[in-house]
């Protein structure tokens, strides 16, 4: 990981290597991050320190990473130094920690203005970079290697299908998807085009792609690919759900 972001953790020791406050002990909240942190610690693409916060039920936590020592702290508050944090509802925290649902999919909206159970947000004198999404990736999911059950995975309803997140990084974005009987992908017309091309491989059941205004029947086996800013469109007439994988590549994605 590049050392893209850094605080000010001077404070920090070696004493501090795989600690809790006495409060996050014995705290529900505190108790699934200290498993976070831990994990991530041993993350081969934990490389660079970072601090961040975690705000669940409007209750403020910092994880504060240091490369450096090879240590992490979880402590109960507010980041000192501007950074990025991430919300959360207690339920869907804990989702994501019995590994029932990624924290991407969580995070998962159509348009910014969406509801979502997670989310990623900017402190005051804080700027975003693109590298949080992989770190989001890396951080929420444990184990080495990192290994993903995405059909076991919950799905939200986003752009109106069932849709769960795998991975994000600048320029590669993943995910799949469960399109239910009746359900329409993109009968929105703001979600139908982007500006980078999008490839659905289909892995179960049939669907009508509409593509530019034509539909096509596809289904298992195959691989879908939409160029960059043609409208799409994913609707489900049949009885079955049908079942797709979703990379999106390229500039913006």
């Amino acid at each position: 990981m590049k050392n893209w972001i850094k605080y000010g953790l001077a404070g920090l020791t070696a004493g501090l290597a795989v600690t809790m406050t006495a409060q996050a002990q014995n705290d529900g909240t505190g108790a699934i991050l200290d498993r976070f942190a831990a994990d991530y610690l041993e993350d081969p693409t934990f490389e660079a320190s970072t601090e961040f916060g975690v705000v669940v039920d409007g209750d403020w936590w910092t994880i504060t990473m240091d490369a450096d020592a090879g240590s992490y702290a979880v402590t109960h508050g507010e980041p000192e130094s501007p950074t990025f944090y991430y919300t959360a509802e207690a339920d869907a925290l804990a989702q994501v920690d019995r590994g029932e649902m990624a924290a991407l999919t969580a995070m998962g909206k159509a348009f910014s203005s969406d509801y979502a159970p997670m989310d990623i947000e900017l402190m005051d004198g804080a700027d975003f970079d693109p590298a949080i999404l992989s770190l989001t990736f890396h951080f929420w999911t444990r184990g080495t290697p990192e290994i993903i059950n995405w059909r076991e995975h919950a799905t939200r309803e986003v752009h109106g299908g069932n849709v769960g997140i795998i991975y994000y990084q600048p320029g590669f974005r993943s995910g799949f998807g469960h399109v239910m009987p009746g359900q329409h992908v993109n009968a929105d017309p703001r979600s139908r085009t982007n500006p980078f091309p999008t490839l659905l491989v289909f892995t179960g059941n049939r669907a009508i792609a509409r593509i530019d205004g034509v539909d096509h029947e596809v289904g298992n086996g195959q691989v879908l690919m939409i160029p960059a800013n043609v409208s799409h469109e994913i609707l489900n007439p049949f009885d079955e759900p049908a079942e797709f994988l979703l990379f999106m590549f390229g500039d913006g994605a």
